[in-house]
């Protein structure tokens, strides 16, 4: 679901800032051939930060089990379980849970396909879906819009409030993000933000599970076939562009460490890997 906090890059600097929204992801088909290939046998498993930590369990195939995110704050430690469902392979939806052996739990997305695309995102509380995206994709194959309905209680109908727009370069990574919302006087979408990034060399690692993306609401970066170096934030009615800053320390192909940078803020994370057979 689309918020203000558009400015988070790849997946393990996204848990720096508390799993920030905006995400999409690749097809079933790639990510098979990921699962396949040379040493994609290594699989995410902890990411600590200093808001809490992140685990990630694996079922037999591969396939996410259970996410459980520790938070820490002013009033103690408290937890948020998420249980992925799959269909054929093929995520279809995320259950929410308060204790870490759950097995099963209340609806928190939906995800419904068009072909190998999913096509709908449906967030869910209470038990009720309260809003949904819309994605559309260009002849590539890569996400173009992803639009945002919430539901208008008073006329008892879902209302678009704005989109994201995507522009990717040629070497698989989203280059800018701009963002369109309504505004008062206008019967268009207005243009209201924009996210440009440069990127590394290195692959992303979270395309061994682009699912991740959406499950732990990374940002634009996420997408992107190598990691974030730089985020410049930019808005129509400011000249002020914020520059966030991404570092990385690597032990082979995997970062094991990430600094977040933004001004005079600074947070790091640390990521542990494990072997799956």
């Amino acid at each position: 679901m689309l918020t203000t906090s558009i400015a988070r890059g790849a997946i393990y600097a996204t848990l720096v800032t508390s799993f920030t929204i905006l995400t999409a992801f690749r097809s079933e088909g790639n990510h098979s051939a990921l699962r396949n290939g040379g040493d994609q046998q290594t699989y995410l498993h902890k990411v600590i930060s200093p808001a809490g930590q992140t685990l990630l369990e694996y079922n037999a195939d591969k396939s996410i089990r259970r996410i459980i995110q520790l938070h820490k704050s002013e009033n103690g430690t408290y937890s948020d379980i998420q249980l992925p469902v799959y269909e054929n392979g093929r995520l279809v939806k995320c259950l929410s849970a308060a204790d870490e052996k759950a097995v099963t739990g209340d609806p928190y997305l939906s995800f419904e396909y068009n072909n190998d695309k999913v096509s709908k995102i449906s967030y869910f509380r209470d038990n009720a879906m309260y809003a949904y995206d819309s994605l559309a994709y260009d002849e590539g194959g890569k996400i173009a819009r992803r639009y945002q309905f919430g539901r208008n209680a008073a006329k008892a109908a879902w209302e678009n409030s704005g989109y994201l727009q995507y522009t990717w370069n040629q070497d698989g990574d989203v280059e800018r993000m701009d963002t369109y919302g309504r505004q008062p006087g206008y019967s268009k979408f207005v243009y209201t933000s924009s996210v440009s990034y440069t990127y590394d060399r290195k692959q992303n690692p979270q395309q061994q599970h682009p699912e991740l993306a959406i499950l732990m609401e990374a940002g634009a970066g996420g997408l992107s076939a190598h990691n974030v170096l730089t985020e410049n934030i930019s808005s129509p009615n400011t000249s002020r562009v914020v520059t966030n800053t991404y570092t990385y320390a690597y032990s082979g192909k995997y970062p094991v460490r990430a600094t977040f940078s933004s001004g005079m803020d600074e947070a790091t994370v640390k990521l542990e890997w494990i072997k799956l057979q």
